[in-house]
């Protein structure tokens, strides 16, 4: 089922200058304690990703910073509280925040979970699974058409990190969930590999398997972040943490799906044992100087490695 777009542009202020997202474009997070930084350095990521929830209700200094970070880098708005598997259906308060932040900014790409995380009025912090059926399904392409009306866009969902098994109440696999919602709502996927990489060791899946069968037609975006190993756990879990370097085992497999989609851009995530800008934009380098091993300097685009920030 393809959506109709109906686009009324809001009364926030638009920016008069947006930068556009190089191919194969490499972001970081933007963090607060990092914003003064990437305002002065000569040569920063490619583009930044936000979470929409700490901008909605930005005013003043922090407004203004943001749109000035906006005019020089093309951005990002990933959002981790709009609970597409709701069955109570979108938060219209939390989508007009939203629908107001993207107007204002003009982000390059939006993106959302694979998750619920609001139950009865109540929020939860945790990015809750969805059961993988019919009824998640209608609530789900219900939701997603929702929130793509009222932007007037596409928006981007991601693939989720599992730690329970819901194998009793399942009834597609997630691949091909997956490719429903694409096919019903029109809305593309934000492949994040960590999440790839730890939902097959967690729910001992086949990873192979599960690669071949993703829309790849639909990917917009690609993640990757660190993870850690809970070994207090029987059997011991990964987790999906954001807090370290994006491992060995990630960075191969992200080596293996660049090339069914070596044009979209990457984002490393780093939300929690937060590094300094220097730290961060050196795994940034990384990422370009993957892509460069994997697809050759045809594909992959100019960057300047050398930056001396703090």
């Amino acid at each position: 089922m393809a959506y109709t777009i109906h686009y009324r542009r809001g009364m926030a202020m638009t920016l008069p200058h947006q930068p556009d997202l190089v191919s194969g474009a490499i972001g970081i997070g933007l963090k607060h304690q990092h914003a003064d930084a990437l305002l002065e350095i000569d040569s920063g990521p490619d583009f930044l990703e936000l979470h929409a929830e700490n901008y909605m209700n930005a005013g003043g200094p922090v407004q203004e910073r943001l749109l000035s970070l906006a005019a020089r880098y093309p951005l990002s708005v990933h959002g981790v509280g709009m609970s597409l598997g709701s069955a109570e259906g979108i938060d219209p308060r939390h989508l007009e925040r939203l629908k107001q932040l993207v107007d204002t900014l003009q982000p390059a790409l939006v993106s959302e979970h694979l998750a619920w995380s609001r139950l009865d009025g109540h929020s939860y912090n945790d990015l809750l699974p969805v059961p993988l059926t019919e009824e998640s399904l209608e609530v789900l392409c219900a939701n997603i058409d929702c929130i793509q009306q009222r932007l007037g866009r596409r928006i981007l969902v991601e693939n989720p990190s599992l730690y329970v098994r819901l194998d009793a109440l399942n009834t597609f696999t997630e691949t091909d969930f997956l490719d429903r919602i694409v096919e019903r709502t029109g809305c593309g996927l934000l492949f994040d590999v960590n999440n790839a990489f730890i939902s097959a060791a967690n729910m001992e899946r086949d990873l192979g398997g599960y690669l071949a069968d993703i829309p790849w037609h639909a990917v917009g975006e690609w993640h990757l972040a660190g993870h850690s190993l809970d070994e207090q756990a029987s059997p011991p879990l990964y987790i999906d943490d954001h807090g370290s370097p994006v491992t060995d085992a990630v960075w191969h497999l992200y080596r293996q799906v660049i090339r069914l989609a070596p044009q979209i851009p990457t984002l490393i995530e780093w939300d929690n044992n937060v590094p300094s800008l220097t730290r961060w934009l050196e795994e940034a380098d990384l990422a370009h100087r993957q892509r460069h091993t994997t697809l050759g300097t045809g594909d992959t685009a100019p960057f300047v490695a050398s930056r001396a920030v703090s």
